[in-house]
């Protein structure tokens, strides 16, 4: 009669989503959605983002199929994949279920550019984790253009410009032939035009002097991270930035 007690267990399932408890577990989600996005202003804090993983958890539980939550929790997985003592394969590991999250989050609501934007950085701190060759060679490229290039079409500007810098980054990263750096040079002028502050697009200006012998070019783009103050848009992503600047700065000819 085992089929008799599967019945039983979904019966109590379903009047269990439709009491009282289930209903007031619902009406709770959005809170969980608010302070998942006040969390994210603190990714860069352990207890931070160990309290995000728990939230994204609890939203899914509660609504397993809600577009907030999966693309929030698709967010929270990019964030531990970029944690500085993740090794590559954590980082891979953690880049492909942030993939799933968002994929999950885009089947919901294909409409909405952050299920797209962040399937984008999953899937390219997978193939991070993995080695660029590697991923270009199991296909993984078209995985990651398909979903930057429906977010660049529905929103350019999400995320203080961050999808014009992905762009930069991908034509950088890319090995010889593919690498571009005249087609990254004007993302990233995309970028600043659209968030005169971001760091990241000046860091990477900093690179590609590097890459065509401008060193002077390179330190003065350098500098002007250094001298940024943090809070313009994305504390913790600002103050990774300017980490990642100082440490190329001692690089410099």
């Amino acid at each position: 009669m085992r089929w008799v007690a599967l019945a039983v267990c979904q019966l109590l399932s379903a009047s269990d989503a439709g009491s009282p408890r289930g209903t007031a577990d619902k009406q709770a989600l959005p809170q969980l959605l608010a302070r998942l996005d006040a969390l994210q202003l603190r990714r860069d804090q352990g207890a931070a983002l160990a309290e995000a993983h728990r939230l994204a958890a609890e939203a899914l539980a509660v609504a397993p199929s809600d577009f907030g939550a999966l693309w929030r929790a698709a967010r929270v997985r990019v964030a531990e994949s970029e944690q500085p003592s993740q090794s590559p394969a954590e980082r891979s590991r953690l880049g492909k279920e942030a993939y799933d999250l968002a994929e999950q989050a885009i089947a919901a609501n294909p409409n909405d550019v952050a299920g797209h934007y962040w399937a984008v950085l999953g899937i390219g701190n997978y193939a991070q984790g993995i080695g660029v060759l590697r991923a270009l060679a199991s296909g993984v490229e078209g995985k990651f253009k398909k979903p930057l290039e429906r977010a660049t079409a529905l929103d350019e500007r999400y995320d203080h410009g961050g999808i014009p810098v992905i762009w930069a980054a991908y034509y950088l990263e890319l090995p010889w032939p593919k690498r571009d750096r005249a087609r990254a040079a004007q993302y990233l002028q995309r970028a600043l035009a659209i968030n005169p502050a971001n760091l990241r697009a000046r860091l990477y200006q900093a690179r590609i002097a590097i890459d065509e012998d401008r060193p002077a070019e390179a330190r003065a783009r350098l500098a002007e991270i250094a001298s940024a103050s943090v809070g313009k848009y994305d504390p913790p992503e600002e103050r990774r930035v300017k980490q990642e600047a100082a440490a190329l700065a001692r690089k410099v000819p």
